[in-house]
């Protein structure tokens, strides 16, 4: 009787020695929002162009370089707005 106890305990601290399994860390989750923003006025003017007056060499350079600083602007109008949402 004594015997059968003794392994009735032993059967049971056995029993109790296994580990439940550990819990999982949370998962983090990535969420994007969206950040809506006025865009000035100044900002969202059109771009500057400019025409041709005539058909003469110095023409085309003024017309160039015009037209590149008109560019130029634009871009940073542009970079300035890509900014607002940061």
């Amino acid at each position: 009787m004594r015997r059968a106890a003794l392994t009735l305990c032993l059967l049971v601290l056995a029993g109790c020695n296994t580990t439940p399994p550990l819990p999982q860390p949370p998962k983090v989750v990535e969420v994007v929002v969206e950040k809506i923003v006025d865009v000035p006025p100044e900002l969202a003017a059109d771009c500057g162009n400019t025409t041709k007056q005539d058909n003469s060499v110095s023409e085309a350079v003024r017309l160039a370089n015009t037209r590149d600083e008109y560019l130029k602007e634009c871009t940073s109008r542009m970079r300035r707005i890509r900014g607002l949402t940061q």
